[in-house]
């Protein structure tokens, strides 16, 4: 079956895109034939051009704008994430919104909501969109899956709330990435949704490890760190913890500032002897390839993924400066981990079957 997956646009976020992959990954794994619905990053030359334009006048009379990434297989995009997103990821051909149209072309018979923050209306401008709303007549099955509101509060207008609800009741089977959004979806969509795994911990270590084996391993000890926020606080903090651990720090940036591969990011984390971030998907790779790690919360992107996943797993501790050096039960926490993926598997393999 064809299975279209409605997430955020793949653009220049690692973890956006890898939650993507590895959800492709298990729906073959499952027999389906997945395809992501490629919106809202369409880039023509034409778009560039203009842009640049308007670029150059902008900082002729002193403003401040960047130039703009060159198109890249009929999209934006960084060249560090774009060529990732073309050769591993099966997707419809870039189109500027959501249409039902869209659906009947690629033929798709279900529908995957999920994940990475798609129902935070701070995030999605169009959250209606997200329930899709775009798709009225589609007579196929409808799924959310690990979709994540991101915090544990509701952050819907009456009006969206009211829209929401009713088409959330609509889908055949709902989970959410984090235990709160199963208490938000009873108290203001009106559903039943069970708590599930974000998509990356759906695939093994060995999975990963094999899309960046062409990397060369760093094989000197380092600290990694991975923040999205880079404060005077968190400067003074990851400096003290290279005193401790006398290791050297390397950071690597997040979301615009991307300056390393899909690969290349991956390798950081596989080559790390510790990791320091700020990150959710930091910290998931963090698990994944088993690294002592601190994770600094971070209260305005949304603590609630944060402490679900860890407490989950037994982890809620590496939140805590204090215990940054304690060493971690990998054996527990793959215990827990193998039995909530293997739920989460069976919630995919079920739905699909409605």
């Amino acid at each position: 079956m064809i299975v279209g997956i409605l997430t955020q646009p793949l653009e220049d976020n690692y973890g956006g895109i890898l939650q993507n992959w590895a959800l492709q990954q298990v729906l073959k794994q499952l027999g389906h034939e997945p395809i992501t619905v490629d919106y809202g990053l369409k880039y023509s030359w034409n778009r560039f051009f203009l842009s640049c334009g308007k670029t150059l006048i902008t900082r002729i009379v002193g403003g401040h704008r960047r130039f703009p990434h060159c198109p890249r297989h009929g999209r934006y995009g960084s060249k560090y994430t774009s060529e990732f997103i073309h050769n591993h990821i099966t997707k419809t051909k870039p189109v500027k919104s959501l249409t039902s149209d869209l659906l009947q072309i690629n033929e798709i018979k279900a529908i995957i909501v999920g994940s990475d923050q798609v129902w935070r209306p701070l995030y999605n401008k169009h959250i209606e969109d997200s329930f899709l709303e775009f798709a009225p007549d589609f007579k196929g099955v409808k799924i959310a899956y690990a979709a994540s509101f991101g915090v544990d509060k509701w952050e819907f207008s009456e009006d969206q709330t009211k829209r929401c609800s009713s088409l959330a009741k609509q889908f055949d089977a709902i989970s959410v990435r984090e235990d709160s959004g199963v208490i938000l979806c009873q108290k203001y969509l009106g559903v039943d949704a069970k708590s599930v795994l974000d998509p990356t911990l759906l695939v093994k270590e060995d999975n990963y490890l094999a899309l960046c084996k062409n990397t060369p391993v760093n094989k000197d000890n380092f600290i990694a760190v991975y923040c999205i926020d880079i404060t005077d606080e968190r400067k003074k903090l990851i400096n003290n913890a290279s005193k401790k651990l006398e290791m050297p720090v390397i950071i690597f940036s997040a979301n615009r500032n991307v300056e390393l591969t899909i690969e290349e990011w991956l390798a950081m984390f596989r080559d790390a002897s510790y990791i320091i971030t700020d990150s959710f998907h930091g910290t998931v790779f963090s698990v994944i390839f088993k690294k002592p790690f601190l994770t600094i919360v971070n209260e305005g992107r949304g603590t609630s993924r944060f402490k679900s996943l860890l407490s989950n797993l037994g982890l809620s501790y590496r939140m805590d400066m204090k215990s940054f050096s304690e060493e971690i039960d990998w054996n527990s926490v793959d215990h827990k981990l193998i039995e909530y993926r293997n739920e989460s598997i069976q919630f995919l393999k079920s739905s699909l079957e409605l």
